[in-house]
């Protein structure tokens, strides 16, 4: 496990860090470049999410942005902040001015869901995906997060925040968070990004084989639980796919490609 820490954090370090996202013009005209000249990250921001998803996730946002001590008064709502600006990226905002959160507000949002960080587990969230090192993180970098994550395949993305927001995700329910998530609470975000084929296999990793008490009720796990069955999932998967690299023999490719 310690290894898969490392190369997460070696991954991590080599990432680029950019002062600011690009303007929108800019942004639309890179749009346009054939998909070989594209950076990586904008390639990764490409990608579409479901509306669904999007949606909970604008919505964490903001929850996490009213956490703030001194909180900036906008929120997002996917296009528009609340004081009826233009459309997001439109206009360049002044950087001091654009919707952030800190460790604090993960902090307090921890403290709702009774959960104790331990040693710099926050500050290790933040510094993973804090593109500009302004201790802080914007709706782009909340974002690209988010992308990475759920587009990586190598299991070596920092996933510290991301397992945070998505249980916040789950957890969301009528403009409040709840400390507990149940398997309806995950059932649509499940369904739009896995499909009904792998749904049952996703509900079991998070949930494990009971999905209620001995009693006939509805089983609710807590954060430090969800988290506890997410890392056990991560290692999973990272140890699965090292396994299979280490069955690839290369030579066997090549000897078939001579046979051709």
């Amino acid at each position: 496990m310690q290894n898969t820490q490392k190369n997460r954090e070696d991954n991590n370090s080599s990432r680029s860090r950019s002062e600011s996202p690009l303007s929108q013009e800019e942004q639309e005209r890179r749009k346009k470049l054939p998909v070989y000249e594209r950076t990586l990250e904008e390639k990764i921001m490409s990608k579409k999410i479901k509306a669904v998803e999007k949606d909970r996730l604008i919505k964490v946002f903001n929850a996490l942005i009213q956490l703030e001590p001194k909180r900036i008064e906008q929120e997002m709502d996917g296009n528009k902040t609340t004081e009826g600006d233009t459309k997001l990226g439109k206009q360049k905002r002044k950087k001091s001015n654009e919707p952030k959160f800190s460790a604090k507000a993960i902090y307090a949002m921890m403290k709702k869901l009774k959960y104790t960080p331990v040693g710099d587990e926050v500050e290790r969230m933040i510094w993973e995906i804090d593109e500009d090192l302004d201790e802080q993180i914007s709706w782009y970098e909340f974002q690209l997060m988010f992308k990475r994550c759920i587009k990586d395949t190598s299991y070596l993305e920092p996933r510290g925040l991301f397992n945070f927001v998505q249980f916040l995700m789950y957890a969301y329910d009528k403009e409040a968070i709840k400390n507990t998530i149940t398997v309806e609470d995950t059932l649509e975000l499940l369904y739009v990004r896995c499909g009904r084929q792998n749904l049952d296999g996703e509900i079991f990793k998070i949930f494990g084989q009971d999905e209620k008490t001995a009693d006939g009720q509805e089983k609710e796990i807590t954060y430090s639980e969800y988290l506890a069955q997410m890392k056990k999932k991560d290692f999973s998967n990272w140890t699965e796919l090292e396994n299979k690299k280490k069955k690839y023999d290369p030579s066997k490719e090549q000897n078939l490609n001579k046979k051709d």
